[in-house]
Parts: C-alpha cells; sequence; structure tokens
C-alpha cells in the first residue's frame, strides 16, 4: 500500500470548496425557478445490464457514523495487457472524491512509469486545487484500475495523471489554463505520495480543465469478473451510498431515485466546451433558503471529500452568522452560519422540487459547519458529505441524469 500524504489528500478533497464559490460554471442558472423545468421521470435503463458493488475501506475498529470520515475505496493499479513494459502491481487506498474527477498518482509511485520512455508519447496532463493553489503537471498515461468485493473483481481501463512536478501558485488562472506557473511559492520536483480518485462530473471549469469522462474509472468499466464488458452491458454511471458504490447503472439498484434532467455540454471557465464526449454533462442545479429567507438557485455540488458545507448567496451580510473555527486551516476562524439556523437545499429549484435537503446548523444531520463565501451570483451550494446520511446520490452519465433517494432507515 502506499504512503499517502495526509495533507495533500485533505487539501485535494477542498478542491470545490472556498474558493469554488467564485468559481460557478459559465451559463448557470440565476433564477430560483427556472431550474424546476429540468425536472422529468429519471434514467432509462435496459433489462439486462450489469452492475458491480464496491465497499467503501474502512479502518479497523472503526465505529463512527456514515459519512464521518471521507469514503476511501482501495484499487489495485496495474500494466494493461500489452502494455508498454512489465511491472509489478501497486495497491492504493485513497478517499473517493465527488468533487473532483480523475485519477492522480505521483510519477514516482505509479506502476511501470519510467518518465523517459513512456511520457514522451503521453499527452501533458496537469490539475490545479483551487483552495491550496497547488498545481500537478507530469502525463496522463493507461492503466488498470481492479477493485475487489464480494462479488469479484471489476477492472477500470483509465489515463491516471503521472504527477512529476508540483508547484504553489497562487496567481494561476483557470480561464489562461497553463501547464505552467510564472512566480511559483515552492516548485517540488518528482513528489511521492501523491494518490486520489475523483469521480464527479461537470467540474472542468474548476481548475480541472482535463477532468472529462473518460478520466474517470467508474464510467470506463472494462472487465467483470475476469471477463471484458460486452457493448452495451454496463450503463454508464453510478450511485453513492453511505457504504459504497454501485458502478453502473440497473433497474434494479435504480430504483426509488427521484431524478432532474442535466444540462448537456461541461464547459470551461472561459466559457469554451470542455470536450466532445456526450457523457460530459454540467452541475446539478438547486435553490438554497437559509433562515426562511427567499431561495436563490444556482449549481449544486454534494462532494463527499469535505464534512463542511459552502454557501454562495447574493447578500451574506443579511445571513445570521458568526466567526466560528476554520475546519481547513487550525487555529483560524471563519465566517459560518450560527447554531440552529434553518437551511433547506431544494432540488432542482424551489418549484415542485424533487427532493430537499433540510436541516438545522448543529444537528446531527447538518454538515459540520456551514462557511458562507463572499457575495456571488448566481448561488452556489458545496453540500459536503453529510448530505449522504440523508441520500443516496445517483449519476446517470449516458442519459444526462441526477437522482436522490432517501437513505432506508
Amino acid at each position: 500500500m502506499t504512503p499517502i500524504r495526509t495533507a495533500i489528500v485533505h487539501l485535494t478533497a477542498l478542491l470545490a470548496c472556498g474558493a469554488a464559490g467564485a468559481q460557478t460554471p459559465p451559463g448557470a442558472a440565476t433564477d430560483s425557478t427556472a431550474p424546476a423545468a429540468a425536472a422529468g421521470t429519471g434514467p432509462v435503463l435496459r433489462p439486462g445490464t450489469n452492475a458491480h458493488f464496491i465497499p467503501f475501506v474502512s479502518p479497523p475498529g472503526d465505529q463512527s457514523l456514515p459519512m464521518t470520515n471521507a469514503p476511501r475505496l482501495a484499487f489495485e493499479v496495474r500494466m494493461p495487457a500489452g502494455g508498454p513494459v512489465s511491472a509489478s502491481a501497486r495497491t492504493f487506498t485513497v478517499t473517493m472524491d465527488t468533487g473532483s474527477t480523475g485519477v492522480v498518482i505521483s510519477a514516482v509511485d505509479l506502476p511501470g512509469y519510467p518518465r523517459a520512455g513512456e511520457a514522451r508519447d503521453a499527452p501533458l496532463g496537469w490539475e490545479f486545487l483551487s483552495s491550496s493553489k497547488r498545481l500537478w503537471i507530469g502525463h496522463w498515461v493507461g492503466r488498470d484500475l481492479a477493485f475487489r468485493s464480494g462479488d469479484g473483481e471489476v477492472i477500470a481501463r483509465v489515463p491516471v495523471l503521472a504527477v512529476e512536478k508540483e508547484m504553489i501558485c497562487p496567481g494561476w488562472s483557470e480561464k489562461a489554463n497553463r501547464p505552467d506557473c510564472d512566480q511559483p511559492t515552492d516548485t517540488t520536483d518528482n513528489p511521492a505520495g501523491i494518490a486520489y480518485m475523483g469521480v464527479g462530473f461537470g467540474r472542468e471549469h474548476d481548475g480541472q480543465p482535463q477532468g472529462t469522462p473518460d478520466k474517470n474509472p467508474l464510467l470506463n468499466l472494462s472487465m467483470i469478473g475476469g471477463r471484458p464488458v460486452r457493448p452495451g452491458e454496463v450503463h454508464a454511471g453510478y450511485i453513492v451510498t453511505q457504504h459504497g458504490v454501485h458502478a453502473g447503472l440497473t433497474p434494479a439498484n435504480a430504483t426509488g431515485f427521484r431524478a432532474v434532467k442535466l444540462q448537456p455540454g461541461s464547459l470551461l471557465a472561459n466559457g469554451a466546451p470542455a470536450s466532445s464526449d456526450p457523457r460530459d454533462w454540467r452541475q446539478a442545479t438547486m435553490a438554497v433558503s437559509v433562515n426562511g429567507g427567499a431561495p436563490e438557485a444556482g449549481p449544486v455540488l454534494v462532494d463527499t471529500g469535505i464534512a463542511q458545507m459552502y454557501l454562495t448567496v447574493s447578500n451574506p451580510s443579511a445571513l445570521p452568522t458568526a466567526q466560528i473555527p476554520n475546519p481547513s486551516r487550525r487555529g483560524h476562524t471563519v465566517t459560518g452560519l450560527q447554531p440552529d439556523t434553518p437551511v433547506q437545499v431544494m432540488f432542482p429549484g424551489a418549484q415542485a422540487p424533487v427532493a430537499q435537503y433540510d436541516f438545522r446548523v448543529g444537528d446531527a444531520a447538518a454538515p459540520q459547519a456551514v462557511l458562507v463565501n463572499s457575495p456571488g451570483r448566481p448561488a452556489f451550494v458545496n453540500t459536503g458529505r453529510h448530505m449522504l446520511r440523508q441520500f443516496d446520490v445517483l449519476y446517470d452519465a449516458e442519459g444526462g441524469w441526477f437522482g436522490l433517494r432517501p437513505v432506508r432507515r
């Protein structure tokens, strides 16, 4: 098992946090009633499709409530058959982050990666962590990721970003989108211990310009139970629960979800199309009401990487706030909602929502804290992971649906 730098994994999980309030996707809704028109019946799933449940990995003796800590998956990284070199497989246990997209591993830790060889023909890759101002630069190289469970083994074949350089770059621009930094405050060549897996969608506008669906392991299964996946056998998508993730959608595992239609064509920060992949959908939408106030609409991110919520509204000075401990920076404070403040997040908007996440700040079902960003339009909510104590979350990459299902108690 690879050593993972705890601080890096934590910062990676914050990819869509404080700074993301200002990283609203181009074309996001601004009318609190507009998103309701996107509601519909839900995914159309073929009978006979296959899926695989991958359980989360918990430390021995862990008795904490589900989603107290970031969910973690274990996988073995292997060289694809017929790859450029042979190499022993290596196991990694990493955070499964719905706030980012793609598998990122230090080049020095990645099995079979000769920088002077494979990198010559591999696409240049980079990813920027807006919260920590980290820029990771390397190359995208194909690898097989093998996940095991009681049902056997499932393998995804995806490009992995082999990180060769890490830079701290406060001035990096999402719109310029360059794999370089003019004035880095720190640079590390061949950093070790970087490893995480992002499975989110519609994230290319926020420092992840190459975080397209082809990089998502849950959408690119190549083998199930030791045999190749047949064309049409797996309906691309996933379901995140408290205890694990279903890779692939079936009529059985998708029962009970209320779903809303997503807009096609995720965009970069400069407004250009992020990819031509038909599985590339924009973020889901919501309307948020705080302390009984008028709802404000905008994009929403259900982020398993963090325990707190981030909130952006047009006039945060009107909210009941206080200085609270900053969960991301020990010893510092940040503006957050006061205890007992009611919050409602309605999907996909305030008119006829298909689901509603209600809580009072400080409740057991509430996020660890609700941090309030600078004023912004449209509104934005990063729910954090505690919402998964109330709802399972579905993403249909083939049909473009986002669904919620109350957790069975």
